[in-house]
């Protein structure tokens, strides 16, 4: 709720005429001639006509102050603007205030994880898609296991058509001069944790086999998607972090159109050798990391049905 401004324009001429000649048998008894005719009472009315006028511009902010104000809050106005009231290129200052008001409710400091993020997001420049910011992390020279307090690891994915290390660039620099100086930042592509299914499924008896192991490829590639997919309804992406659970895999190929059943399910991950090893029923995803499923690596057979 915005402070009330106070009416500083309450005295009019006559009060201050009235109360100045009150003073007269207080100040000078010997005054006695309180007609108009008199030169102290022409002098009382000529100084009761000026603090009128003072009083007046005091209770008022002339446009021109109100430009420099606006100007001091990030306003702009170029020099061919006429904010003398004049109907050629008069300058709207009641938008231009709203305009300024706006913009200081913007975000602009980056405090908080949120405010890393919503900064990163909101800068259409940046081309970014997604951002997660992780805080008392440093995932350009450690690991998860080691904190570091006063650091931050921004997270970003950009849109699939621009290059990753040219957007972590901008988006560091961007951020350098939003941080708190006592904020280390930095910025990196997301990991990926690789992940293949292997799974047996019987399919109506109607339906071509091909089709359908194509629609379940179809299926779990969009589940996984980094920018579109995730375990929720109209999802934004894979979360950061998430594992992935064999029963919502199960379910996403079992609301195919056309499976019947599904017989068999293996998740499948790589090791530090690079070879594919069996996952169980969960596979851990890193706090940074995103899931890279590819469906040419994924061992997808249709059942015949009896």
């Amino acid at each position: 709720m915005p402070i009330p401004l106070p009416n500083l324009d309450d005295r009019s001429y006559a009060d201050l005429v009235e109360e100045m000649r009150a003073l007269i048998p207080r100040y000078a008894p010997d005054w006695t001639d309180h007609n108009e005719s008199d030169p102290g009472i022409m002098l009382i009315e000529l100084f009761a006509w000026l603090t009128e006028t003072l009083i007046y511009r005091l209770n008022r902010i002339p446009e021109a102050s109100e430009v420099r104000f606006l100007e001091l809050l990030g306003a702009t106005f170029s020099k061919k603007d006429n904010v003398s009231g004049s109907a050629d290129g008069t300058v709207d200052l009641e938008k231009i205030r709203a305009q300024t008001v706006t913009a200081l409710k913007r975000r602009w400091r980056a405090i908080t994880a949120d405010d890393f993020e919503e900064l990163v997001l909101e800068n259409s420049d940046l081309n970014i898609a997604r951002a997660k910011c992780i805080p008392e992390l440093d995932l350009e020279f450690s690991d998860l296991d080691t904190p570091r307090p006063g650091h931050v690891t921004v997270v970003v994915v950009p849109h699939s058509e621009t290059d990753t290390l040219n957007a972590v660039k901008h988006v560091a620099e961007f951020l350098d001069e939003r941080r708190l100086i006592t904020c280390r930042h930095h910025v990196v592509g997301p990991g990926y944790t690789t992940v293949s299914i292997g799974t047996e499924v019987a399919g109506i008896s109607q339906v071509r086999k091909e089709g359908l192991k194509e629609r379940i490829k179809k299926n779990l590639k969009e589940f996984f998607h980094p920018l579109n997919g995730g375990p929720d309804v109209g999802g934004k992406g894979w979360p950061f972090g998430r594992d992935v659970y064999a029963s919502e895999v199960f379910q996403v190929i079992e609301d195919t159109d056309g499976v019947e059943h599904v017989e068999s399910l293996d998740l499948l991950t790589t090791d530090t050798g690079g070879g594919w090893v069996d996952a169980g029923d969960r596979i851990a995803v890193n706090l940074n990391n995103l899931v890279d499923f590819d469906p040419r690596k994924s061992d997808i057979k249709i059942l015949d049905v009896l």
